[in-house]
Parts: structure tokens; C-alpha cells; sequence
């Protein structure tokens, strides 16, 4: 476990953006699961990096960027299927990894490593995440190799968008009608693939579009991509030799693995003036947390029979899990 001092967990402002006690221990958690991944992949020898924002608030904050909630890494292509081989029979207790390869209910190209499904009040899961009950995790990234052949990269792009384009034309759950199964038949025979009947068929798909991305590998390519978002359309190339290491970089009260060719990187993402931290919204709700509070909030009003005031909320939440009021 990474060891912190009591004032770390203080509510703070950094950059003019305050930073709660709760969001303190939800950034501590997560770099906890952070240091799971590190732990399986120094035994395996698996290279990641920092990636997205992650990257971004190694560089410029030495940290989270103050109005972020979450951590994200990437890996090359081969060492990701590595890992996603690997780790669900490795991670300790606590921690598991959800995929489209392991979990039919996740549909995400991106793996991610979770704490648990639910909030977690026991005194051994407070003690490991530091006070923190919410379920927190890290969004793990492939990083595909685009084809040197423009011919191949275009012929690849469009069988992604091919499948993306099915996916978003067939019903959520079963039944199926006589439609979706013929184009689900044409499409198993086109890509030399089966789809688990068994499983959602939305599900299939976006594996199947996992499985193009990754095609590819070393050996046919100069440059990098996320892939997914090269097929929506964004013209993301980055040169490979910019993860041809890592350099520890100093991450709040630890360190990240930052790619060597991070400014490069970190230039064709967020453009030559990344260095100027600008207040922004995330790809989802935050705090991430708010939703799993709201959850529990219902759960006791009504074992309990009445509503509860936001005040009274955040007493109970508080004492239950040893914070400041």
C-alpha cells in the first residue's frame, strides 16, 4: 500500500478548482489499483503507460488534474491481450478485470480493472482503499499499430466501421429477428469468426470490432493509434518509437510510467499548448462517485422508511467511514 500523510486527504484547491476529502480517498484508491496493475505487470514484464488524462496530469500537475476522478493507462496492443490472459487469475483479492473477452455483459473495447460491484463498508476493504467505500477502477487502453500499406489501414477502418455500424442496428437483448440473424450469418462468414449464441449479439460485435483493431503488430507499423477513434474519424497518428519506454514520472504521492515520447504525444492530443491547464468536463459525470452515493442514499431511505436530508446523508457516510465533517 502507498503510504500517505493525514493532511494529504485534506480538502484543498489546486489551480482554483477545490478538491474534497471524499475525492482525496477516491484518487488514493484508485492509485491503489494502480499499483495492482504495476505489481502483475512487473512479474510478467508487461510495459504500460500513463495514457489520456493520466498522461496529461503526470506532465503538467505532477498528479490527477484537479477536476479529474479517474486514472487511465495504455498498453501496446500484444502486451494488452497479454494482459487481459493474465490478470484475471492473478489480480489479488479485492480487484477484477472486466473485458470483452471475460465478461458478456461489458461491452467497452477498453478493459477495465474494478474494486468490486457495489460499496464496501468493511473494515478490511477501508483499511486497503483509504477510507474510500465507492467502487473505483482504471480504464486500460490498447494502443493498435496502424499498417504502413495506406491501402491496409483503409481496407481495416472500414471493416471497423462496417461492424460499429451493425452494432448500432441490432436490438439491445434477444429475440432477434430473421434480419439481424442474416446480417450476423453474412458478417461470421466475411471475418472467418463464430459468435457465441449464448451472448448478446451487441456484445459479439463489439469484440469483433476489438479483434480488427488489433490486426496489425509491430512489425507492419511505424506509427500508434486508438484505434477506435482513428475509425470515428480523428486522424491520430503518433510515431511508435514514443513508446519505446517508459520514464517514471512523479504522480502525487508515488510515480507513474510515462511513454519516452510524451510531449509528442501529448501535443497530438491536446495540442502544443497542453501545458496550460483549462478547466474542462470529463467523458462522464462527476463526481463518478455521486451515482453510487445517490444508489446507497435510496437503499436506506427505504429500509429505513423516510427521506434523508443531503445533510444527514453525508453525516452517516462520514461516521461510517471515519472522515472529517
Amino acid at each position: 500500500m502507498i503510504t500517505y500523510k493525514a493532511e494529504y486527504f485534506n480538502g484543498e484547491i489546486r489551480d482554483g478548482f477545490f478538491i474534497e476529502e471524499k475525492m482525496k480517498r477516491a484518487w488514493a484508491a484508485q492509485m491503489e489499483v494502480l499499483e495492482e496493475i504495476r505489481r502483475v505487470c512487473a512479474k510478467y514484464k508487461i510495459p504500460f503507460f500513463a495514457d489520456w488524462g493520466t498522461l496529461l496530469g503526470a506532465v503538467r500537475h505532477h498528479g490527477f488534474i484537479p477536476w479529474d476522478d479517474d486514472l487511465d493507462v495504455g498498453m501496446l496492443r500484444n502486451d494488452y491481450m497479454r494482459f487481459l490472459e493474465i490478470a484475471p487469475e492473478e489480480l489479488e483479492c479485492f480487484f477484477e478485470l472486466k473485458s470483452v473477452y471475460n465478461d458478456p455483459t461489458y461491452d467497452n473495447v477498453k478493459c477495465r480493472v474494478i474494486t468490486g460491484q457495489h460499496m464496501n463498508f468493511t473494515e478490511e476493504y477501508l483499511k486497503r482503499f483509504h477510507n474510500c467505500p465507492y467502487v473505483v477502477g482504471i480504464d486500460i487502453f490498447p494502443i493498435d499499430y496502424i499498417p504502413r500499406d495506406c491501402n491496409k489501414m483503409e481496407e481495416q477502418l472500414q471493416m471497423i466501421n462496417l461492424v460499429m455500424t451493425a452494432a448500432a442496428s441490432v436490438p439491445p437483448e434477444p429475440p432477434y429477428g430473421n434480419e439481424v440473424l442474416e446480417m450476423a450469418g453474412k458478417l461470421e462468414k466475411m471475418f472467418g469468426v463464430t459468435f457465441q449464441k449464448n451472448n448478446r449479439l451487441f456484445h459479439e460485435l463489439k469484440k469483433l470490432v476489438d479483434m480488427l483493431s488489433g490486426i496489425y503488430g509491430a512489425e507492419d507499423s511505424d506509427e500508434v493509434c486508438s484505434m477506435i477513434d482513428l475509425a470515428g474519424g480523428w486522424d491520430y497518428h503518433v510515431p511508435v518509437r514514443c513508446y519505446q519506454s517508459a520514464v517514471e514520472q512523479s504522480f502525487e504521492q508515488t510515480t507513474v510510467p510515462v511513454p519516452i515520447g510524451y510531449d509528442t504525444i501529448l501535443k497530438i492530443k491536446y495540442g502544443p499548448e497542453y501545458m496550460t491547464p483549462v478547466q474542462g468536463g470529463g467523458s462522464h459525470d462527476y463526481p463518478f462517485y455521486a451515482k453510487q452515493e445517490q444508489a446507497l442514499k435510496e437503499v436506506i431511505e427505504n429500509n429505513y422508511g423516510r427521506r434523508l436530508t443531503n445533510r444527514e446523508f453525508e453525516h452517516l457516510l462520514a461516521k461510517k467511514c471515519n472522515w472529517k465533517e
